[in-house]
């Protein structure tokens, strides 16, 4: 690998889970599901490999999880505990690789190009003192993949989960066999891969990743278009970027809500969208960031999902946002149809200065104090001790917000 960048990819076992286990021992070897308790309507945020065996998964509603594996045990989901770890990985990873970027809440890349004599040349040792660095000084078990790239490294670290019996949780793919390592690998591996190319793949008789390298890229190209087709060329030969970036800058910022019970109460649904709209905002705040894309994310009882956006004038006022939230609502919604889930995010970001305000009157002095203020406010005694009156109506238990999109605690209003 001495011409090749050398790039690791750590992936967390079951995170939640795992950071759970860890304030409550007595929830290791045992089934657990992270996102909800039994019989509520959210979602699963993880899920132990215990419970995998069942066919609970990530993503799937609460209640299917219970029906697949009964005797699992449902835990709500602390955002601030898992955070906790996060930073503590991090930090750690940043002691033991010269560039390390923050790629989720639990998954990392490092770039060890140029430190292989610290280890002796021997890429296996690199990625097993990783693996075992995190675990002594955390607890916290992952899988550690090397390779020339962050693509192949990303599926490389998959096939090595989970890290059980004969299993060490680290592979290396070397440099000039990604290609070999990829080909007998099912094409459901294909990480990018959605749910509409993977029917057409096999629909053209494509089982594994190698059987899409003899195909010409003209062929590729007409069958899933000019971008796709590319795409599909260039990462069945292990293709792909090998640029670790030492900084993670989120591109947007949101926050869903999947109510108890499906409602069409236009009160409940304008509250909790106010309310969705000033928790965006003040994130948006604390990193000094207005975003120009509002986005509405609505999904109805037969879980049919719609979504529609729209670009107004930087901002991060919240009821400018609540404002174009409203908007959007009633473009989109159906009278009289039954909502399962709200949510409201924010994009394009731009610097926070400048930003359109409640209180136009004011000065930008004062307007930055008022809004530093609040949130000051916010940030000691928690987000609900301080609200706009339009979301003070939502009673504790009217929704559940789904986990993994936000660190904030659910209001309890009195």
């Amino acid at each position: 690998m001495s011409n090749s960048k050398i790039i690791a990819h750590v992936d967390m076992d079951s995170f939640f889970v795992s950071c759970e286990r860890l304030v409550d021992p007595s929830l290791v070897g045992k089934p657990v599901v992270v996102g909800g308790r039994r019989g509520e309507r959210g979602v699963v945020a993880s899920a132990s490999y215990e419970s995998r065996k069942f066919g609970v998964k990530s993503g799937m509603p609460i209640m299917t999880a219970e029906k697949l594996c009964p005797k699992a045990i449902f835990v709500p989901g602390n955002h601030r505990l898992y955070s906790k770890y996060s930073r503590k990985v991090y930090a750690l990873l940043r002691r033991v690789a010269p560039v390390v970027e923050y790629a989720s809440i639990d998954e990392f890349y490092l770039d060890f190009t140029g430190c292989e004599d610290m280890y002796g040349h021997d890429l296996e040792a690199m990625a097993l003192k990783v693996k075992e660095s995190i675990f002594k000084r955390s607890k916290l078990t992952c899988s550690v993949a090397i390779a020339t790239n962050k693509y192949v490294a990303k599926i490389a670290g998959k096939t090595v989960k989970p890290s059980s019996g004969s299993k060490t949780g680290t592979i290396v793919v070397p440099a000039g066999g990604e290609e070999a390592f990829l080909a007998n690998l099912p094409i459901e591996k294909l990480h990018g891969a959605g749910e509409k190319t993977l029917p057409r793949l096999k629909e053209m008789r494509i089982q594994k990743i190698g059987d899409i390298v003899p195909m010409p890229l003209i062929k590729l190209q007409k069958a899933f278009g000019p971008s796709a087709g590319s795409w599909l060329y260039e990462a069945a030969r292990g293709m792909g970027s090998d640029e670790v970036h030492p900084f993670h800058y989120a591109k947007s910022v949101g926050h869903e809500t999947t109510f108890e019970k499906d409602t069409d109460n236009m009160s409940q649904i304008h509250q909790t969208l106010a309310w969705l709209s000033e928790k965006g905002c003040y994130r948006l705040r604390r990193i000094g960031k207005r975003a120009r894309t509002i986005t509405l994310k609505l999904r109805y009882d037969d879980f049919q999902t719609i979504t529609r956006a729209k670009t107004i004038p930087e901002t991060n006022d919240d009821v400018v946002v609540m404002k174009t939230a409203y908007e959007l609502f009633k473009e989109s919604h159906v009278r009289h149809r039954k909502i399962r889930l709200l949510g409201v995010s924010l994009s394009k970001f731009e610097s926070g200065d400048e930003v359109e305000w409640l209180f136009p009157e004011m000065s930008n002095k004062k307007k930055d104090a008022l809004y530093q203020s609040v949130d000051a406010i916010k940030r000691k005694y928690g987000f609900h001790k301080l609200e706009k009156a339009a979301s003070l109506d939502l009673k504790d238990g009217g929704h559940q917000e789904k986990f993994g999109g936000s660190s904030f605690q659910k209001p309890k209003i009195q």
